[in-house]
């Protein structure tokens, strides 16, 4: 019998899992993607649909079209639940033996259980969440005599992108003299002190100054405790009105990882070892944002970032093949690159450790790096198919890892 590898989730860990694994196993191995959703989309870029700016088709790949090429299967189904002790991933219309299992399956809206937070705000996680606030945005915009407030919650990298969108796009609607009077109104609550909590202060600081002079109201040190039809009750007390709650405020393990039967770490992420497969289970990985790292029994601490899932998905298909062939495993260590932040069309942040930087470049190279994701992925079942087809390709193996993505 074939030995059967399953991948459920689509993203950036996933799609580089299916297609490092083809290039480093032959047939008669047979790897199975499962996805709920029929595409890849490039998430850095999704705040730009509320602005208009892109369409969600512009920034996502037909996971079939890239993946069944390269001769990997892919399911288009929902995965709800593991069973390690059968080797089965049970999902919605289909149940599938696997001999290794790979899970990147990403993370959900985290509403702290505050209460009407999730009955009552948009979220931002797909391509869908920004579309759906795009068009209410629109309608909110059309009609010129109403008064109306946009509150987002959460001062993160999400929520800064995402300010910057939302004064584009009232912007170029027409309604910059309605944001200065007061008629239309954008507010961002945080916590903390500052935005960006976890970068350079400098850089906390200029987001701060840049965001506050385009109109955005900026609200620090209370969170939200409770969202009502009209409006939020923040932690002091006070009371803000909206029309638009927009929740950028953090994020939790999925129902699959939290119901996983495997061991977790204290917040429920999927815990696996340096190697990225699970302690209990040797045959069970995990890599992006459904995972904590322990090496030494202490966690790894890191951001989770589409990067570094894209890297953790080389190193546990590296594995994956190593164990299979019985060669040595290697551990992961992330290395951290610079993180691109924009702030709307004309300015963005480049953070590289305590260092940053500054100007209308940074959007213009987060473009850049979208599109040659997305091509990256439309070219790779042509390489994938060649190696396949080519006896002895080692080299073209070992050519293939040293490329960028």
């Amino acid at each position: 019998m074939k030995l059967h590898i399953v991948i459920v989730g689509g993203g950036f860990g996933g799609l580089e899992a299916a297609f490092s694994l083809r290039n480093l196993l032959r047939s008669p191995i047979e790897i199975t993607l499962i996805d709920r959703l029929g595409y890849h989309s490039f998430i850095p870029s999704i705040h730009e649909i509320i602005a208009g700016k892109v369409r969600p088709e512009a920034i996502r790949i037909p996971l079939a079209v890239v993946l069944r090429p390269a001769g990997i299967n892919f399911i288009q189904d929902e995965v709800l639940s593991v069973d390690p002790g059968k080797r089965e991933v049970i999902a919605r219309e289909s149940t599938l033996h696997y001999d290794y299992l790979v899970l990147s399956s990403g993370a959900e809206n985290n509403f702290y259980g505050v209460p009407g937070v999730e009955e009552l705000s948009y979220r931002f996680r797909t391509p869908g969440d920004a579309e759906r606030i795009r068009a209410d945005l629109e309608a909110l915009l059309a009609d010129p005599g109403r008064r109306f407030s946009i509150v987002l919650a959460g001062g993160g990298t999400e929520g800064v992108e995402v300010a910057g969108e939302l004064i584009d796009a009232i912007k170029d609607h027409g309604s910059e003299n309605d944001l200065a009077s007061g008629r239309i109104s954008v507010e961002l609550v945080e916590s903390r002190e500052h935005l960006l909590p976890g970068s350079p202060l400098k850089a906390r600081e200029f987001v701060d100054d840049y965001l506050s002079q385009r109109g955005v109201k900026l609200i620090f040190g209370s969170a939200i405790a409770e969202a009502r039809k009209d409006r939020v009750i923040l932690a002091t007390g006070k009371e803000r009105e909206m029309s638009m709650l927009l929740w950028t405020g953090g994020i939790q393990p999925t129902r699959l990882i939290r119901e996983l039967p495997l061991p977790k770490d204290p917040s429920g992420w999927f815990k696996v070892t340096d190697m990225l497969s699970s302690p209990d289970d040797e045959r069970v990985y995990g890599i992006g944002d459904a995972i904590t790292i322990y090496k030494s029994d202490k966690p790894v601490l890191m951001p989770r970032l589409a990067y570094l899932a894209t890297n953790q998905a080389r190193i546990a298909s590296l594995n994956i093949s190593s164990s299979i062939s019985g060669r040595d495993l290697v551990p992961y260590e992330p290395k951290l690159e610079p993180q691109l932040i924009s702030l709307g069309r004309d300015m963005g942040i480049l953070v590289d450790g305590e260092r940053f930087f500054s100007g209308s470049w940074v959007v213009t190279l987060k473009k850049a790096i979208e599109r040659k994701h997305l091509m990256t992925y439309l070219t790779k079942p042509v390489t994938s198919a060649l190696a396949a087809r080519i006896p002895g390709s080692g080299f073209l193996q070992r050519l293939w890892w040293r490329l960028p993505i």
